[in-house]
C-alpha cells in the first residue's frame, strides 16, 4: 500500500469536507448559481477518490469562495499540492486569492509568504527573493520565517554578503542564528584568502570569531590569515584553540602547525601538540605523526605504548601500523608485542574513518563545514572521537 500517497488523499478529503461545510453555510453566489458550485465540489470530490486527483484540485479551486472565514481551506489545499510535488497549482491558488479585495491585510501577508514557498519549491529563486525581502523589509506577523527562508536561499545562491547582512539584522540572542552567522562570515573570509585579498579576509574572520567564539571555524580562519602574513606565534596560539574547541580537528590541524613551529625553531611544542592530540583522538594519522617526528629526530618509537594508543579503539586505518609493529616485533623477536599487534588486528571489524555529521548521520571522507543533507553547519566530527 502507497501510504504516503493515501495519507495526502486522506487530508484532501479532509479538506473537502471542510469546503462542503462552507458551502453548505454561506449565501447564494451573485455569479455562480449554488446548484454549480455543489456540482463543482463532488465532481471535483469524485476526482480526489478516483485516479484523476490533479483535476479535482482544479474543481476545488472553482468551488472555493475566498473570504476570510475560508482561507484556511485554502490554504490546507496549496500546502498539499505542494507536497504533493504540484507547485504550478499551489502557486495557482495562492495568487488567486492574492487577487481578492475581500481578504484582511493579515491573510493577505500570510499568502504571500506562501506563494514565496511555493517560488522556492518551484527554483524561482528571484521571485521567491523578491516576495520574502519585502516582508522583511515589512517586518510584519511573517518576519521571522521569511528570514529564516531567504538565508535559504542565500545559502544555495552563495551570496554569502547578503547572508551576513540579514542574519546580522535577525540574530539577536540565538546561538544557531549566532553560529550560521559566524559560518557566512568564514565562508566570505576563505573567498578572500583564496583571491589573495588577505585585509578583507582577516576582516571576516575576526568577525566570525566576535559573533561567535564558540565556532572552531573561525579560529581556523584566523591562523590560515595570519600564516599567509608569516605570524607564525598567532598561528600556534589559533590553532590550539581550534584543538581546545573541537579536539577531532586535532589531526586536520597537524600541517599547518607544524610547518609554523618548525619556521619558529620550536618543533618540540609540534611533538607537545601531537601528545595533547593523542589524549583525545588515537587515529592513524595522530599515532603515525609522533612515530614519524621521532624516527626523524633520531628518538626511540615505544611500540608497546603505540599498541596501547591504538587499543584505545582499533579500527581499519590502524591496519597498516599494526602490521609495520608485528614486522619489527619478528625481527626482534618482540614476541609479546607480535601477539598484541595480532588481537588488535582481530578486533577490527568495521573502517571507522572518515566524519560524521552529529544532526543526522551523514558520513563524508574529508571533514565539512556545511552538512549537505541536513544543512546544519560545524556539525562534522571524526568518527573516531
Amino acid at each position: 500500500m502507497d501510504w504516503p500517497g493515501n495519507i495526502l488523499l486522506y487530508v484532501l478529503l479532509v479538506v473537502a469536507v471542510a469546503i462542503g461545510f462552507l458551502l453548505g453555510r454561506r449565501e447564494q453566489r451573485p455569479k455562480k448559481s449554488q446548484s454549480a458550485v455543489i456540482k463543482d465540489y463532488y465532481q471535483g470530490l469524485n476526482f480526489l477518490l478516483g485516479d484523476r486527483p490533479e483535476l479535482g484540485v482544479d474543481k476545488f479551486i472553482q468551488a472555493m469562495e475566498v473570504s476570510d472565514e475560508s482561507i484556511d481551506v485554502h490554504l490546507a489545499l496549496a500546502s498539499v499540492v505542494r507536497r504533493r510535488g504540484e507547485v504550478d497549482k499551489a502557486i495557482r491558488i495562492h495568487q488567486n486569492l492574492l487577487a481578492s479585495p475581500a481578504l484582511k491585510t493579515a491573510n493577505k501577508q500570510l499568502i504571500e509568504f506562501e506563494l514565496a514557498r511555493d517560488y522556492h519549491a518551484a527554483g524561482l529563486l528571484d521571485r521567491a527573493e523578491g516576495l520574502l525581502g519585502d516582508i522583511v523589509a515589512r517586518r510584519d506577523a511573517q518576519e521571522k520565517q521569511a528570514v529564516d527562508l531567504l538565508l535559504d536561499i542565500y545559502e544555495q545562491e552563495r551570496d554569502w554578503q547578503q547572508a551576513i547582512v540579514l542574519s546580522k539584522r535577525a540574530s539577536g540572542s540565538d546561538s544557531d542564528q549566532k553560529l550560521r552567522l559566524s559560518h557566512f562570515h568564514c565562508e566570505l573570509g576563505e573567498s578572500y584568502l583564496a583571491n589573495g585579498e588577505v585585509k578583507l579576509a582577516n576582516e571576516h574572520a575576526r568577525g566570525a570569531v566576535q559573533v561567535d567564539a564558540s565556532n572552531p571555524r573561525g579560529h581556523w580562519l584566523i591562523a590560515l590569515v595570519e600564516s599567509s602574513q608569516k605570524r607564525h606565534k598567532q598561528v600556534l596560539r589559533s590553532l590550539r584553540r581550534v584543538a581546545e574547541l573541537q579536539p577531532s580537528l586535532g589531526e586536520e590541524l597537524l600541517d599547518l602547525f607544524s610547518r609554523s613551529a618548525e619556521a619558529m625553531g620550536r618543533e618540540h611544542e609540534y611533538l607537545e601538540f601531537l601528545e595533547q592530540a593523542l589524549e583525545r583522538s588515537a587515529s592513524a594519522k595522530l599515532v603515525g605523526a609522533v612515530m614519524d617526528y621521532r624516527r626523524k629526530h633520531g628518538l626511540t618509537v615505544d611500540y608497546g605504548q603505540v599498541l596501547a594508543l591504538i587499543g584505545r579503539e582499533p579500527r581499519q586505518e590502524h591496519l597498516p601500523m599494526l602490521l609495520d609493529v608485528m614486522n619489527r616485533s619478528i625481527q626482534n623477536n618482540g614476541q609479546d608485542l607480535e601477539a598484541e599487534a595480532r588481537e588488535l588486528m582481530a578486533r577490527i571489524a568495521v573502517d571507522s574513518e572518515g566524519h560524521q555529521c552529529s544532526n543526522c548521520g551523514f558520513t563524508a571522507a574529508a571533514h565539512l563545514w556545511h552538512c549537505p543533507t541536513c544543512k546544519a553547519w560545524g556539525s562534522f566530527s571524526d568518527r573516531s572521537a
